[in-house]
């Protein structure tokens, strides 16, 4: 009988033991998971650490500061790749300026002069190129600007709907000779934002640009109170694949032959700056694109883009 109890206390002993270990692990392992986000989140080249003395929960932390020292690596390749590229884009929309303009003022010259129609057809053809290597050339320098962490807008209390509305009244020329008659639908009441305008109206400009590109002949907008907005038109010429890639950088449809590739990439990089979010959808022929506004006040400070 003493024996029994005796191994009975022997096991609870353990059972107790064990417990405690095992809640000193979750500790450790909870620890771990809080430490490592904290890493990866912030710029620190701070190793992952543990108090406990386990050595399975030692060896996870090593692996993961294994792990970590490769992500460094590579996010620092990465942030000094792009800065390469932002500068190349900067550099080359500057370089193509200056001769474009030249190219331009030569060819104005050129259609002063008498000439037959094979070279006033091979002058609209010089004409036309150069005009979409002008377009291509300022898109770049706005990319340029957005990303840049140099520039600031100024940020003011603005109503999304009356930028909205203005928008939709720029376009109007470009609508009618679609024969696009937009339906809008938003609240009366204003629903108000702290971003910069300029970079506002530059995304509500681009969806609708974009809408009028690849539109069967309809367009329509919501706002509703929670800042929340959809462009929706019919769209039978894209696919579900296309659609995934609208918002990536230089990506055009084989229809857009006069587009840039940047216009929704821009798009997206103001969005994000203003704390929002916006995704493309496509289904039952239908593109459409939703863009959320957040009410808070702390977005950070958006492009210059008004200078550009």
């Amino acid at each position: 009988m003493i024996w029994l109890c005796v191994a009975c206390a022997c096991l609870a002993l353990t059972v107790i033991a064990l417990v405690i270990k095992i809640a000193v692990m979750k500790s450790d392992i909870k620890s771990i998971g809080a430490d490592f986000k904290d890493k990866t989140e912030s710029d620190t080249n701070t190793p992952v650490t543990v108090s406990g003395i386990d050595r399975s929960v030692k060896r996870l932390a090593a692996d993961i500061n294994v792990a970590l020292k490769k992500l460094r690596k590579q996010r620092l390749r990465y942030e000094r790749g792009d800065a390469e590229l932002k500068n190349a884009i900067t550099g080359i929309s500057h370089d193509l300026r200056t001769p474009l303009t030249a190219i331009e003022g030569y060819l104005e010259l050129l259609e002063r002069e008498k000439k037959s129609k094979t070279v006033e057809k091979y002058l609209g053809i010089i004409k036309n190129r150069t005009d979409a290597l002008k377009q291509l050339s300022d898109e770049l320098f706005r990319y340029s600007v957005i990303v840049s962490p140099d520039h600031g807008g100024q940020k003011e209390r603005v109503s999304v709907n009356a930028v909205l509305e203005e928008s939709v009244v720029g376009y109007y020329a470009a609508l009618s000779q679609k024969n696009i008659v937009p339906k809008i639908t938003m609240p009366s009441e204003s629903v108000s934002r702290t971003v910069e305008r300029a970079a506002l109206s530059r995304v509500f400009s681009n969806l609708i640009g974009n809408a009028i590109k690849y539109s069967d002949g309809d367009l329509c907008i919501e706002l509703n109170e929670n800042g929340t907005l959809t462009f929706s038109n019919a769209a039978s010429e894209l696919t579900e694949v296309q659609v995934n890639k609208l918002f990536d950088r230089f990506y055009t449809v084989e229809n857009a032959r006069r587009s840039t590739g940047l216009g929704l990439s821009i798009t997206k990089v103001l969005v994000e700056q203003m704390k929002g979010t916006i995704s493309a959808s496509y289904a039952d022929g239908r593109l459409t694109i939703k863009v959320e506004l957040p009410a808070g006040d702390g977005a950070e400070s958006l492009s210059a883009l008004a200078k550009a």
